[in-house]
């Protein structure tokens, strides 16, 4: 079950992961519609006021294809075996699964609440609010949860990575970080941009 939670990738993986990652990207996104929960780089989750369904398609869609780019480019640099593009494709695709659990984190309103008390308090912006200890519970599990989440996607990814490359050992870990941190980046500025033309 664990080998199945975290490298479902050995079993699954070309066609049939890209069918299933593309309909989870697609479900997350008009989840994170309905739900105010956008994706703002390609491991980051956090609440956004109402946005058009379109933002959040192509902010879900970009996210997977960047680093989908970035991992088949470093692939063919520095792997020794042949790469199909289409298992990096559908393997990374499917690797945000944990993210469509994440996008229920918008259904509570406590974590909104708590980030308008905390603006008040010790930044003076807003209005007043009171907040109460659920509030406080919620907030802190939801927290913990997209922690968990983000941290669940990030191993999928990788595992994806290796499986799909056949890069191993310290080299597969040093290159993903890697590629991690440019998609990061370019996700980035991609969302600042979406945000500027549907803000």
């Amino acid at each position: 079950m664990f080998k199945k939670l975290f490298n479902p990738f050995t079993h699954i993986a070309g066609i049939r992961s890209l069918f299933w990652g593309v309909k989870i990207i697609l479900i997350t996104s008009i989840l994170g519609y309905f739900l105010n929960i956008h994706f703002p780089d390609v491991i980051s989750v956090k609440s956004v006021p109402s946005f058009p369904f379109l933002y959040h398609v192509l902010q879900s869609f970009s996210n997977w294809i960047i680093i989908s780019l970035i991992l088949i480019t470093i692939s063919l640099i520095f792997s020794k075996s042949k790469i199909r593009i289409i298992d990096i494709f559908g393997t990374q695709a499917l690797a945000r699964f944990p993210y469509l659990l994440a996008t229920f984190t918008g259904i509570p309103k406590s974590p909104q609440v708590f980030s308008q008390y905390m603006l008040y308090k010790y930044l003076g912006t807003g209005d007043p609010v009171e907040i109460t200890t659920l509030d406080i519970t919620i907030t802190i599990f939801i927290i913990l949860f997209s922690l968990l989440l983000t941290i669940w996607m990030i191993a999928l990814m990788y595992n994806a990575f290796k499986v799909s490359s056949n890069i191993k050992g310290t080299k597969s870990i040093v290159l993903f970080i890697v590629g991690l941190i440019i998609s990061m980046v370019i996700s980035t500025l991609i969302t600042n941009q979406l945000i500027l033309i549907y803000s």
